[in-house]
């Protein structure tokens, strides 16, 4: 039991530093991750942007009190 407990804390933790969609439209895409997760960041942007046959620049990156990427969908 006590295993089970803490596998389940460090796959909480775990999963709060993986990169996510945080919203997305055919303009703009928004993802949550790490400052040093660009790369990851990037790929679910490009993954996003290219539902509508775009191409993805970054416009906004994170602070240190802020931890999302803001990408701009172009043509």
């Amino acid at each position: 039991m006590r295993r089970l407990l803490v596998f389940s804390i460090v796959g909480f933790v775990l999963s709060g530093c993986a990169a996510k969609v945080i919203s997305s439209s055919p303009q703009t895409v928004v993802v949550r991750a790490p400052d040093t997760g660009y790369a990851e960041a990037q790929a679910l942007a490009d993954k996003e942007c290219g539902k509508n046959q775009r191409y993805v620049r970054m416009i906004k990156q994170p602070t240190p009190f802020a931890t999302e990427f803001v990408f701009d969908c172009t043509q």
